[in-house]
């Protein structure tokens, strides 16, 4: 008979690395919610509780309302119309010429407590173009504007 200690007897776990690990696994299903990281038109990240209801960011936000908008020329137009202190967010859709404008809930004049808002929403307005290329400065411009009056700078 041998003479094993405790530690001489134990199995090593079998630990999976990542990249073996099935899309369908219990384990991915469970997983920590990836972060999502939202910036301004300056390019700096601010905190998720400032847009969406109680900080709860709603599932596929990424997915759904894209990436900021990196284009210099609309930018300068959007800072025409919003102040970048008031860190408005401007984001692009990623498959299609459709541009969110993302409002901070201290802002927002639809969503919060009083509207009986649930948990993760927020306040956007989206403006669409016909064709990927197809923004005209001018129209982008009027429509800014006419997204102005939504916003509630009570809390400023």
């Amino acid at each position: 008979m041998e003479n094993n200690t405790l530690e001489e007897t134990k199995e090593t776990p079998i630990v999976e690395k990542p990249e073996e690990k099935k899309a369908t696994s219990p384990i991915n299903r469970f997983a920590a919610k990836k972060k999502s990281i939202l910036k301004n038109t300056s390019g700096l990240e601010v905190p998720e509780i400032d847009y969406f209801y109680k900080g709860v960011v709603p599932t596929g936000f990424e997915g759904t309302c894209g990436k900021p908008v990196d284009r210099e020329d609309l930018i300068e137009i959007f800072h025409k119309v919003f102040n970048p202190k008031d860190n408005i967010l401007f984001y692009k859709q990623l498959d299609r010429e459709v541009y969110l404008v993302i409002i901070p809930i201290k802002f927002s004049d639809i969503v919060g407590e009083d509207n009986d808002s649930v948990d993760g929403s927020f306040q956007k307005h989206a403006i669409s173009f016909l064709n990927e290329g197809s923004v005209n400065v001018a129209t982008m411009r009027q429509k800014l504007d006419r997204i102005k009056k939504f916003v509630n700078y009570r809390d400023r």
